[in-house]
Protein backbone atom coordinates (compact mmCIF):
# COMPACT_ATOMS: atom_id res chain seq x y z
CA UNK A 1 0.00 0.00 0.00
CA UNK A 2 0.97 3.26 -0.68
CA UNK A 3 1.10 6.37 1.35
CA UNK A 4 -0.99 8.49 -1.47
CA UNK A 5 -4.08 5.95 -0.79
CA UNK A 6 -4.58 6.71 2.24
CA UNK A 7 -7.73 8.05 2.82
CA UNK A 8 -7.72 11.39 4.69
CA UNK A 9 -8.66 12.05 8.01
CA UNK A 10 -12.09 13.95 8.41
CA UNK A 11 -12.23 18.02 8.48
CA UNK A 12 -13.13 18.05 11.91
CA UNK A 13 -9.73 16.20 12.88
CA UNK A 14 -7.83 18.08 10.92
CA UNK A 15 -8.90 21.22 12.59
CA UNK A 16 -8.36 19.91 16.29
CA UNK A 17 -5.09 18.97 15.03
CA UNK A 18 -3.64 22.46 13.93
CA UNK A 19 -3.32 24.19 17.51
CA UNK A 20 -1.39 20.78 18.32
CA UNK A 21 1.74 20.38 18.84
CA UNK A 22 3.48 18.77 15.58
CA UNK A 23 -0.53 18.76 14.68
CA UNK A 24 0.13 19.96 10.67
CA UNK A 25 3.01 17.13 10.49
CA UNK A 26 0.35 14.13 11.50
CA UNK A 27 -1.39 13.88 7.97
CA UNK A 28 2.11 12.68 6.47
CA UNK A 29 3.32 10.45 9.77
CA UNK A 30 -0.58 8.84 9.82
CA UNK A 31 0.00 7.90 6.05
CA UNK A 32 3.07 6.75 6.54
CA UNK A 33 1.89 4.23 9.65
CA UNK A 34 -1.14 3.25 7.58
CA UNK A 35 1.06 2.59 4.61
CA UNK A 36 4.06 0.25 5.96
CA UNK A 37 2.69 -1.65 8.57
CA UNK A 38 -0.45 -3.86 8.02
CA UNK A 39 -1.22 -4.78 12.00
CA UNK A 40 -1.07 -1.42 12.29
CA UNK A 41 -3.88 -0.16 9.87
CA UNK A 42 -6.05 -2.73 10.81
CA UNK A 43 -6.48 -1.75 14.09
CA UNK A 44 -6.40 1.78 13.38
CA UNK A 45 -8.97 1.39 10.86
CA UNK A 46 -11.60 -0.10 13.96
CA UNK A 47 -10.31 2.80 15.89
CA UNK A 48 -11.28 5.81 13.41
CA UNK A 49 -14.45 3.61 13.20
CA UNK A 50 -15.59 4.07 16.65
CA UNK A 51 -16.44 7.87 15.74
CA UNK A 52 -14.54 9.59 18.60
CA UNK A 53 -14.76 13.10 18.73
CA UNK A 54 -12.15 15.16 17.01
CA UNK A 55 -10.21 15.78 19.16
CA UNK A 56 -9.88 12.44 20.92
CA UNK A 57 -9.31 10.65 17.55
CA UNK A 58 -6.48 13.74 17.10
CA UNK A 59 -4.65 13.57 20.17
CA UNK A 60 -4.60 10.06 19.95
CA UNK A 61 -2.89 9.75 16.52
CA UNK A 62 -0.13 12.44 17.50
CA UNK A 63 0.74 10.41 20.65
CA UNK A 64 1.16 7.36 18.61
CA UNK A 65 3.22 9.20 16.24
CA UNK A 66 5.15 10.27 18.92
CA UNK A 67 5.18 6.30 20.33
CA UNK A 68 6.58 5.44 17.29
CA UNK A 69 8.88 7.98 15.58
CA UNK A 70 10.44 9.56 19.12
CA UNK A 71 10.58 6.39 21.33
CA UNK A 72 11.34 4.00 18.71
CA UNK A 73 8.07 1.56 19.54
CA UNK A 74 7.42 -0.72 17.21
CA UNK A 75 3.79 0.10 15.46
CA UNK A 76 2.96 -3.62 15.09
CA UNK A 77 2.97 -4.53 18.27
CA UNK A 78 3.54 -1.56 21.15
CA UNK A 79 1.74 0.76 18.78
CA UNK A 80 -1.20 -1.29 18.10
CA UNK A 81 -1.82 -2.76 21.07
CA UNK A 82 -1.91 0.80 22.59
CA UNK A 83 -4.00 2.43 19.95
CA UNK A 84 -6.58 -0.55 21.52
CA UNK A 85 -6.25 0.19 24.72
CA UNK A 86 -6.85 4.14 24.57
CA UNK A 87 -8.52 4.23 21.66
CA UNK A 88 -11.27 1.75 24.14
CA UNK A 89 -10.83 4.23 26.83
CA UNK A 90 -11.45 7.37 24.87
CA UNK A 91 -14.78 5.54 23.40
CA UNK A 92 -15.37 5.15 26.91
CA UNK A 93 -15.29 8.69 28.22
CA UNK A 94 -17.37 9.95 25.26
CA UNK A 95 -20.23 7.48 26.32
CA UNK A 96 -19.51 8.64 29.99
CA UNK A 97 -20.01 11.91 28.84
CA UNK A 98 -16.73 12.40 29.89
CA UNK A 99 -13.78 14.53 28.47
CA UNK A 100 -10.85 13.29 28.58
CA UNK A 101 -9.14 16.30 29.04
CA UNK A 102 -10.40 17.34 31.84
CA UNK A 103 -10.62 13.47 33.35
CA UNK A 104 -10.25 13.09 37.28
CA UNK A 105 -9.03 10.36 38.79
CA UNK A 106 -12.55 9.40 40.14
CA UNK A 107 -13.35 8.74 36.59
CA UNK A 108 -10.21 6.69 35.71
CA UNK A 109 -11.41 4.31 38.69
CA UNK A 110 -14.45 4.11 37.24
CA UNK A 111 -12.77 2.86 33.70
CA UNK A 112 -10.79 0.25 35.41
CA UNK A 113 -13.82 -0.82 37.20
CA UNK A 114 -15.85 -0.72 33.96
CA UNK A 115 -12.59 -2.98 32.53
CA UNK A 116 -13.05 -5.61 35.36
CA UNK A 117 -16.84 -6.06 35.74
CA UNK A 118 -18.35 -4.52 32.49
CA UNK A 119 -15.69 -6.13 29.97
CA UNK A 120 -13.93 -9.01 32.29
CA UNK A 121 -10.38 -7.95 31.90
CA UNK A 122 -7.94 -10.00 34.25
CA UNK A 123 -5.42 -8.57 36.64
CA UNK A 124 -2.78 -8.79 34.24
CA UNK A 125 -4.72 -7.16 31.02
CA UNK A 126 -5.87 -4.11 33.36
CA UNK A 127 -2.57 -3.54 34.46
CA UNK A 128 -0.95 -2.93 30.93
CA UNK A 129 -4.37 -0.67 30.37
CA UNK A 130 -3.80 1.17 33.34
CA UNK A 131 0.03 1.25 32.34
CA UNK A 132 -0.36 2.41 28.76
CA UNK A 133 -3.42 5.02 29.99
CA UNK A 134 -0.58 6.96 32.36
CA UNK A 135 1.80 6.75 29.15
CA UNK A 136 -0.68 8.92 27.00
CA UNK A 137 -1.65 11.37 30.01
CA UNK A 138 1.81 11.81 30.94
CA UNK A 139 2.42 12.45 26.75
CA UNK A 140 0.02 15.09 26.81
CA UNK A 141 1.67 16.70 30.41
CA UNK A 142 5.53 16.72 28.20
CA UNK A 143 3.92 18.49 25.26
CA UNK A 144 2.27 21.36 27.46
CA UNK A 145 -1.46 19.88 26.88
CA UNK A 146 -1.67 19.55 30.72
CA UNK A 147 -0.13 20.64 33.65
CA UNK A 148 0.44 17.43 35.32
CA UNK A 149 -0.69 13.78 34.71
CA UNK A 150 -4.48 13.10 36.59
CA UNK A 151 -3.38 8.73 36.51
CA UNK A 152 -0.27 9.49 38.67
CA UNK A 153 -2.16 8.27 41.27
CA UNK A 154 -4.36 5.14 39.59
CA UNK A 155 -3.24 2.43 41.03
CA UNK A 156 -3.06 -0.93 39.14
CA UNK A 157 -4.17 -4.59 40.48
CA UNK A 158 -1.16 -6.75 41.81
CA UNK A 159 -0.75 -9.66 39.31
CA UNK A 160 1.16 -12.70 40.03
CA UNK A 161 3.82 -12.91 36.95
CA UNK A 162 3.67 -16.61 35.51
CA UNK A 163 7.09 -18.19 35.60
CA UNK A 164 9.03 -18.88 32.83
CA UNK A 165 9.13 -21.69 30.75
CA UNK A 166 11.61 -23.17 28.71
CA UNK A 167 12.02 -25.68 25.46
CA UNK A 168 13.51 -29.02 26.94
CA UNK A 169 15.89 -31.02 24.73
CA UNK A 170 13.21 -33.34 23.85
CA UNK A 171 10.91 -30.76 22.98
CA UNK A 172 13.82 -29.31 20.30
CA UNK A 173 14.57 -32.67 19.14
CA UNK A 174 10.75 -33.53 18.60
CA UNK A 175 10.39 -29.66 17.04
CA UNK A 176 13.22 -30.68 14.47
CA UNK A 177 11.51 -34.30 13.52
CA UNK A 178 8.36 -32.20 12.36
CA UNK A 179 10.60 -29.66 10.29
CA UNK A 180 12.47 -32.53 8.63
CA UNK A 181 9.06 -34.00 7.12
CA UNK A 182 8.49 -31.11 5.34
CA UNK A 183 9.58 -30.33 2.18
CA UNK A 184 13.17 -29.24 1.29
CA UNK A 185 12.65 -25.78 0.88
CA UNK A 186 10.32 -25.76 3.48
CA UNK A 187 12.69 -27.59 5.64
CA UNK A 188 15.85 -24.98 4.79
CA UNK A 189 13.71 -22.13 6.06
CA UNK A 190 12.40 -23.28 8.71
CA UNK A 191 15.28 -25.13 10.21
CA UNK A 192 17.14 -21.52 9.88
CA UNK A 193 14.54 -19.50 12.14
CA UNK A 194 14.17 -21.97 14.65
CA UNK A 195 17.92 -22.73 14.91
CA UNK A 196 18.70 -18.68 14.69
CA UNK A 197 15.57 -18.65 17.63
CA UNK A 198 17.98 -20.98 20.20
CA UNK A 199 20.99 -19.57 19.37
CA UNK A 200 20.60 -16.23 19.54
CA UNK A 201 17.23 -15.40 21.84
CA UNK A 202 15.40 -13.07 19.68
CA UNK A 203 11.82 -11.61 20.25
CA UNK A 204 9.05 -12.62 17.66
CA UNK A 205 9.41 -8.50 16.78
CA UNK A 206 13.12 -8.93 16.42
CA UNK A 207 13.11 -12.46 14.31
CA UNK A 208 10.16 -10.38 11.98
CA UNK A 209 12.20 -7.14 11.40
CA UNK A 210 15.35 -8.86 10.20
CA UNK A 211 16.94 -7.97 6.45
CA UNK A 212 19.98 -9.10 5.11
CA UNK A 213 22.68 -6.77 6.14
CA UNK A 214 21.74 -7.66 10.10
CA UNK A 215 23.57 -11.04 9.56
CA UNK A 216 27.56 -11.14 8.97
CA UNK A 217 29.30 -14.61 8.68
CA UNK A 218 32.91 -15.03 9.58
CA UNK A 219 34.12 -18.79 9.14
CA UNK A 220 32.28 -20.99 11.33
CA UNK A 221 30.91 -17.81 13.30
CA UNK A 222 28.16 -15.10 12.82
CA UNK A 223 26.66 -11.87 14.23
CA UNK A 224 23.34 -11.10 14.29
CA UNK A 225 22.66 -7.07 14.59
CA UNK A 226 19.71 -6.72 16.49
CA UNK A 227 17.34 -3.56 16.41
CA UNK A 228 15.36 -3.93 19.66
CA UNK A 229 12.87 -2.45 21.97
CA UNK A 230 13.58 1.33 22.15
CA UNK A 231 15.33 1.54 18.88
CA UNK A 232 18.44 0.04 20.93
CA UNK A 233 20.53 -1.79 19.10
CA UNK A 234 22.76 -4.88 20.03
CA UNK A 235 25.00 -7.67 18.46
CA UNK A 236 24.42 -11.59 19.31
CA UNK A 237 26.88 -13.74 18.30
CA UNK A 238 26.18 -17.18 17.10
CA UNK A 239 28.19 -20.34 16.13
CA UNK A 240 27.70 -24.24 15.32
CA UNK A 241 25.12 -25.76 12.92
CA UNK A 242 22.70 -22.32 12.56
CA UNK A 243 26.10 -20.70 10.26
CA UNK A 244 25.66 -23.46 7.51
CA UNK A 245 21.84 -23.95 7.70
CA UNK A 246 21.37 -20.30 7.86
CA UNK A 247 23.76 -20.44 4.62
CA UNK A 248 21.99 -23.74 2.83
CA UNK A 249 18.69 -21.58 3.34
CA UNK A 250 20.40 -18.31 2.01
CA UNK A 251 21.56 -20.12 -1.04
CA UNK A 252 18.13 -21.33 -1.50
CA UNK A 253 16.06 -18.04 -1.41
CA UNK A 254 18.81 -17.00 -4.44
CA UNK A 255 16.78 -19.92 -6.38
CA UNK A 256 12.92 -18.63 -5.93
CA UNK A 257 11.18 -18.98 -8.52
CA UNK A 258 9.35 -15.65 -7.76
CA UNK A 259 9.65 -12.37 -6.98
CA UNK A 260 10.54 -11.63 -3.58
CA UNK A 261 11.73 -8.99 -1.23
CA UNK A 262 15.71 -8.90 -2.25
CA UNK A 263 16.36 -7.64 1.88
CA UNK A 264 14.12 -9.85 3.86
CA UNK A 265 15.95 -12.41 5.63
CA UNK A 266 13.16 -14.53 5.72
CA UNK A 267 10.10 -14.12 3.26
CA UNK A 268 6.44 -16.06 2.81
CA UNK A 269 6.30 -19.14 0.40
CA UNK A 270 2.52 -18.75 -0.35
CA UNK A 271 -1.10 -16.53 -0.36
CA UNK A 272 -1.12 -12.64 -0.85
CA UNK A 273 2.13 -12.03 0.56
CA UNK A 274 4.72 -14.99 -1.13
CA UNK A 275 7.70 -13.51 -1.17
CA UNK A 276 7.17 -10.49 0.85
CA UNK A 277 8.71 -10.48 4.35
CA UNK A 278 7.64 -13.34 6.92
CA UNK A 279 5.91 -11.30 9.54
CA UNK A 280 5.37 -11.89 13.47
CA UNK A 281 2.13 -13.56 12.31
CA UNK A 282 3.88 -15.74 9.98
CA UNK A 283 6.65 -16.96 12.07
CA UNK A 284 4.38 -17.79 14.90
CA UNK A 285 2.26 -20.13 12.16
CA UNK A 286 5.36 -21.69 11.35
CA UNK A 287 6.22 -22.44 15.00
CA UNK A 288 2.15 -23.65 15.63
CA UNK A 289 2.37 -26.03 13.00
CA UNK A 290 5.78 -27.59 14.08
CA UNK A 291 4.65 -27.67 17.30
CA UNK A 292 1.30 -29.37 16.73
CA UNK A 293 3.09 -31.61 14.26
CA UNK A 294 5.70 -32.45 17.47
CA UNK A 295 2.80 -33.28 20.33
CA UNK A 296 4.14 -29.87 22.75
CA UNK A 297 1.15 -29.36 24.64
CA UNK A 298 2.95 -25.63 24.99
CA UNK A 299 5.14 -23.54 22.71
CA UNK A 300 5.73 -19.84 21.52
CA UNK A 301 8.17 -18.01 20.22
CA UNK A 302 9.14 -16.18 23.64
CA UNK A 303 9.59 -19.66 25.04
CA UNK A 304 13.48 -20.12 23.26
CA UNK A 305 14.00 -16.50 24.66
CA UNK A 306 13.93 -18.20 28.15
CA UNK A 307 15.86 -21.37 26.80
CA UNK A 308 18.74 -19.52 25.59
CA UNK A 309 19.03 -17.35 28.61
CA UNK A 310 18.91 -20.83 30.76
CA UNK A 311 21.24 -22.34 28.78
CA UNK A 312 23.50 -19.58 28.67
CA UNK A 313 24.09 -19.50 32.74
CA UNK A 314 24.04 -23.10 32.72
CA UNK A 315 27.27 -23.07 30.87
CA UNK A 316 28.51 -20.72 32.89
CA UNK A 317 27.67 -17.37 31.28
CA UNK A 318 27.16 -14.46 34.28
CA UNK A 319 23.89 -12.66 34.51
CA UNK A 320 25.55 -9.37 33.08
CA UNK A 321 26.31 -10.97 29.93
CA UNK A 322 23.42 -12.60 29.63
CA UNK A 323 21.18 -9.13 30.32
CA UNK A 324 23.28 -7.70 27.35
CA UNK A 325 22.48 -10.34 24.73
CA UNK A 326 18.48 -10.45 25.61
CA UNK A 327 18.34 -6.55 25.11
CA UNK A 328 16.53 -6.47 28.58
CA UNK A 329 16.60 -3.01 30.08
CA UNK A 330 16.28 -4.13 34.08
CA UNK A 331 18.62 -7.25 35.28
CA UNK A 332 15.94 -8.35 37.46
CA UNK A 333 13.92 -8.80 34.01
CA UNK A 334 17.30 -11.52 33.47
CA UNK A 335 16.52 -12.92 36.79
CA UNK A 336 13.15 -13.95 36.40
CA UNK A 337 14.11 -16.15 33.14
CA UNK A 338 17.05 -17.46 35.20
CA UNK A 339 14.66 -19.10 37.61
CA UNK A 340 13.80 -22.25 35.21
CA UNK A 341 17.68 -22.92 34.92
CA UNK A 342 19.29 -26.40 35.94
CA UNK A 343 21.78 -24.71 37.57
CA UNK A 344 19.66 -22.70 39.93
CA UNK A 345 17.62 -25.53 40.99
CA UNK A 346 21.08 -28.28 41.24
CA UNK A 347 22.26 -25.10 43.78
CA UNK A 348 20.90 -25.93 47.03
CA UNK A 349 22.57 -26.33 50.57
CA UNK A 350 24.92 -28.76 51.78
CA UNK A 351 23.26 -30.99 53.97
CA UNK A 352 25.88 -31.70 56.34
CA UNK A 353 25.29 -28.03 57.25
CA UNK A 354 21.92 -29.69 59.15
CA UNK A 355 23.65 -32.37 60.64
CA UNK A 356 26.19 -29.80 61.90
CA UNK A 357 23.19 -27.90 63.99
CA UNK A 358 21.37 -31.14 65.21
CA UNK A 359 24.69 -32.53 66.04
CA UNK A 360 24.35 -35.60 63.96
CA UNK A 361 25.86 -37.42 61.31
CA UNK A 362 25.43 -38.53 57.88
CA UNK A 363 23.84 -41.83 57.14
CA UNK A 364 25.25 -44.12 54.28
CA UNK A 365 27.49 -42.84 51.46
CA UNK A 366 27.57 -39.23 50.42
CA UNK A 367 24.75 -37.88 47.69
CA UNK A 368 27.51 -37.18 45.50
CA UNK A 369 28.38 -40.68 44.99
CA UNK A 370 25.07 -42.36 45.23
CA UNK A 371 24.37 -39.67 42.12
CA UNK A 372 27.65 -40.68 40.33
CA UNK A 373 26.35 -44.37 40.90
CA UNK A 374 23.07 -43.42 39.32
CA UNK A 375 20.86 -44.55 42.84
CA UNK A 376 19.42 -41.33 42.33
CA UNK A 377 18.79 -39.03 39.73
CA UNK A 378 19.84 -35.34 39.19
CA UNK A 379 16.50 -33.82 40.24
Amino acid sequence: MNAADVAPLPAAVLAALAPLPNGLALPEHRAHLIATDRRFREVMTRVEAMHLPPASLAELWLWLAHLVFDTGSRPSTTGQSYARTIGRFLKWAAGEGVDFRQAKLADFERWARWLAISCGNGASWRKQQIMALRNFYDWRRSRGLAEDNPTADLRHPRSKPKPPKKYTTEHLRALFRAIDQGVPRSQRRDRAIVLLLLTTGLRREELASLRLGDIEFSGRRGVVRVNGKGAKERDVPFEGPVVQTLQDWLEERQGLPYDFDPDALFVAFAGPNRGAQLTVDGHEALLGKYAKAAKLREWGIHRFRVTFATQLYDDGADIETIRALMGHESIETTRRYLAVSERARKTRLNADRQHSVLGTKPTGRPLWARMAAGELTSD
